[in-house]
């Protein structure tokens, strides 16, 4: 069995993991460890990695089913599992994938805006910039724990109204210039999802409150979501809860959608850049959903 070791890089939501991921990849002991540390530490780096697309597919795979995006423009040629964000170009101007410069669109949670979210994200960093594209996660357990005790009472047990439209004002003018991609995702009809969600097994509370795509929790009146919406957004990104990663090249990171957010900073088209991305779902009743 291949020991796991880790170091704490903030408080008690990230860690980095001191292991080679291919020898995990047939240790079934060491992966349920890995599988078990992720449930305490729902954010994990694994530094210096060198993986095949196959290697990262069946890696994503021991955390939970491994999903497949619907969006082919820019899904890997190789593995459907995979997706590119890149600011490198084809001979004929297209990207390699989604188009991964400019500004990222603040803190969010991937795929909010879906009525079936994934419940965790791996991200692998193949040609990583010198400067820039510093990635950033925010503990929402913490956020939680952080709001005040009336704003937590108003939206326990309540469901916020997720909407694509938001998140897509807010995107690079690069982002999704296929107007036919683009309406497809703005006819989405409103995703609905709890605000808060609670681990079925430790019995935590995480905010669940993406700035990019909530925009009313039901059952509060137009002045009370003008008052808490933006409480609730402040208190997600509070600086004390914040990680920031410089990545380098061969850095993997884990990362759990429904307890914490993340964003990037800025990107250069000067600079080159290729991350590889799956998704994957865990079931309901070993993880915080947002949806069964």
């Amino acid at each position: 069995m291949t020991a796991i070791r880790t170091t704490p890089l903030h408080s008690d939501y990230v860690v980095q993991v001191h292991a080679f991921i291919p020898d995990l990849l047939d240790d079934a002991a060491a992966i349920a460890e890995l599988k078990a540390q992720w449930q305490r530490t729902p954010v994990m780096v694994f530094r210096r990695q060198s993986l095949d697309e196959h290697e990262l597919v069946r890696f994503t795979g021991h955390f939970g089913q491994c999903e497949t995006t619907v969006r082919k423009d820019i899904q890997s040629p190789y593995h459907p599992e995979i997706i590119y964000f890149s600011t490198l170009k084809y001979h004929d101007g297209r990207f390699v994938g989604g188009f991964a410069g400019g500004e990222d669109v603040d803190w969010h949670s991937d795929q909010t805006f879906q009525v079936r979210p994934a419940t965790g994200a791996i991200l692998y960093g193949t040609e990583v910039p010198r400067d820039g594209g510093d990635i950033y996660w925010s503990n929402q357990y913490g956020a939680w724990d952080l709001l005040p005790e009336d704003v937590r009472q108003l939206i326990d047990g309540r469901t916020g109204v997720y909407r694509y439209a938001k998140r897509y004002a807010m995107l690079n003018t690069a982002e999704l210039k296929d107007k036919e991609k683009a309406n497809a995702l703005l006819s989405l009809p409103d995703a609905r999802h709890p605000v808060v969600l609670t681990h079925p097994r430790t019995g935590r509370k995480a905010l669940y409150a993406d700035q990019t795509t909530l925009v009313e929790i039901e059952g509060l009146t137009a002045e009370q979501n003008a008052r808490v919406l933006p409480i609730l957004f402040a208190t997600g990104g509070e600086s004390s809860l914040v990680y920031r990663h410089k990545v380098h090249n061969g850095d993997v990171m884990v990362w759990d959608n429904g307890c914490v957010l993340h964003r990037r900073d800025q990107m250069y088209l000067t600079q080159p850049r290729l991350m590889k991305r799956t998704t994957f779902r865990v079931p309901a009743a070993e993880h915080c959903l947002p949806q069964p």
